[in-house]
């Protein structure tokens, strides 16, 4: 049996582990993405990358996961179509 979160239990979430400081924004990523943010971030958590930032562009399409692994560092765009 799979239990969802609610919205502020996934804001909270975002908040912690991804680092969106601002509560709104954390909110507003949990009602866009859902759980899909943290997903992502696990994953690349467990092949040995960090997430070291966040950003949204667009205001309220675009979330912006600051990524590196070792000297190497990239941008990985969650973007509600």
């Amino acid at each position: 049996m799979v239990i969802a979160m609610d919205v502020f239990e996934l804001a909270k979430k975002y908040h912690d582990e991804l680092g969106i400081k601002e509560p709104s924004m954390a909110t507003m990523a949990a009602e866009i993405f859902d759980d899909l943010g943290l997903k992502i971030a696990g994953f690349l958590q467990e092949e040995g990358y960090s997430v070291v930032g966040t950003k949204f562009i667009d205001y309220d399409k675009s979330l912006v996961l600051d990524i590196t692994k070792g000297e190497k560092r990239f941008e990985i765009t969650l973007r509600k179509s």
